[in-house]
């Protein structure tokens, strides 16, 4: 997957309390200014959500933002961004996410983080889409979440392929080196 436009960030409504967090969601956002890539995220203004939409935008970069209207009208919308895309519903969000983005990263973030990450990665098992996954795994963030879904495959309600479907990186370069290898390939869903 070489041609990779827009890239999807998964992530925080809050900044976390390791302030790598933060930082290491403003880098991310302005490298992908620096190389012309899109920033799709979930629209929010706050948190690691706001970092990344404003650290891409001050860099120059392109951001779309694409929130559920109930969220809109609680104010937690950030509204001067490239494009803010409203939909109905939270599942119509992930809809257009997918829709919109080339790839996927995971910063770190709360339960809405990891069901955004789940969804990708279960529709991915199902070839919903064939698109690559990052965690960014800043501070080893990640690892116990790697270290549950190693335990599916090791109890047999996954098959071992299904690591594949996904990348863990602790640096921005791992992750996008990791999307240029990266070749999706179907596994065998049942392991028995």
């Amino acid at each position: 997957m070489k041609n990779i436009k827009n890239v999807c960030v998964f992530c925080g409504s809050n900044h976390g309390l390791d302030p790598a967090f933060k930082a290491q969601t403003e880098k991310l956002g302005q490298y992908l200014a620096a190389h012309q890539q899109t920033v799709v995220y979930g629209g929010g203004k706050e948190g690691l959500m706001g970092t990344i939409a404003e650290s891409t935008m001050a860099a120059g970069g392109r951001v779309i933002g694409i929130i559920p209207t109930f969220l809109q009208e609680m104010g937690l919308a950030k509204e001067d961004v490239t494009q803010l895309i409203l939909t109905s519903t939270m599942d119509e969000r992930k809809d257009e996410m997918l829709r919109q983005s080339d790839a996927f990263i995971v910063l770190p973030g709360g339960f809405g983080t990891f069901e955004e990450f789940t969804t990708m990665l279960s529709w991915s098992q199902l070839n919903v889409h064939q698109k690559p996954i990052a965690l960014f795994n800043i501070n080893h963030y990640f690892d116990d979440l790697v270290a549950m879904m190693q335990k599916s495959c090791d109890a047999g309600f996954a098959p071992q392929e299904n690591m594949n479907l996904f990348i863990t990186a602790d640096t921005i370069d791992g992750m996008f080196q990791g999307f240029q290898e990266f070749h999706h390939q179907l596994p065998y869903k049942y392991t028995n």
